[in-house]
């Protein structure tokens, strides 16, 4: 009778603990390097900092990485590491999968930038692409997109004065535009954008502040939380 009740509790513990490590969070990174001289940009630290292993060692990430281009469709790195039992698994092991895994993200933030100048910047349209791969699973999210979000593509150009005109005296216009680029992204409580850029000049912050605008009208309607910031700093999802 008591083996049955050890057993019985040993399951129960078991149980519960596998409920709470089934947790699983996606990172993911979004550098746009049509510009070289941004002043924010992805710090391997701060990023691998949001993986939240300080607090639960053994619960799933998978971090995501792709830079923004001239293309729509660009290239995306992703590694991932499983979850494991804390009752089953092997610390110090487990210490030695986490370090290695941070480490291989460290690496693809790393990773030698192209010297190619491009001549235009296709900002939403991976973005999109972005959002609706991270769809595809239930974990919660995080997408920080490192860009002043200065599209320059045939269907808007920040550098074309028609279409900034278009911007400011009918930006219900511009709205729509970019929201028929998005139509199959739905809805999501567990999905964040966070938009990391820091303006150089006071032209550049007024050029901002404007695209700020029109990405909060954007996500309000797509129905995602969206944030910016000039600087990341470490903390846990």
């Amino acid at each position: 009778m008591k083996k049955y009740i050890y057993t019985m509790v040993f399951g129960l513990i078991l149980s519960a603990c596998t409920k709470k490590e089934d947790t699983t969070i996606v990172i993911s990174v979004l550098e746009d390097v049509t510009e070289t001289n941004f002043i924010a940009k992805p710090n391997a630290e701060t990023i691998t900092g949001f993986f939240g292993f300080q607090d639960d060692l053994w619960h799933s990430v998978t971090f995501r990485y792709s830079r923004i281009t001239s293309l729509t469709m660009n290239s995306r790195d992703v590694i991932s590491i499983e979850k494991e039992h804390h009752l089953l698994g092997n610390e110090l092991q487990r210490r030695r999968l986490v370090a290695d895994f941070k480490k291989k993200s460290t690496s693809l933030l790393q990773a030698k930038k192209d010297s190619a100048v491009y001549r235009y910047s296709s900002i939403w349209l991976p973005l999109i692409e972005e959002l609706k791969e991270v769809q595809k699973d239930s974990a919660p999210t995080e997408i920080y997109l490192f860009s002043d979000l200065r599209e320059n593509t045939k269907f808007f150009s920040t550098y074309k004065a028609t279409d900034m005109s278009l911007l400011t005296q009918k930006p219900v216009a511009v709205l729509n535009l970019f929201l028929r680029k998005s139509e199959r992204v739905q809805s999501s409580n567990r999905i964040k954008v966070i938009v990391v850029y820091q303006p150089r000049t006071i032209a550049e912050d007024e050029l901002f502040q404007k695209l700020k605008q029109l990405y909060v009208q954007l996500f309000s309607r797509i129905g995602i939380s969206i944030e910016f910031t000039s600087k990341l700093n470490t903390r846990s999802l």
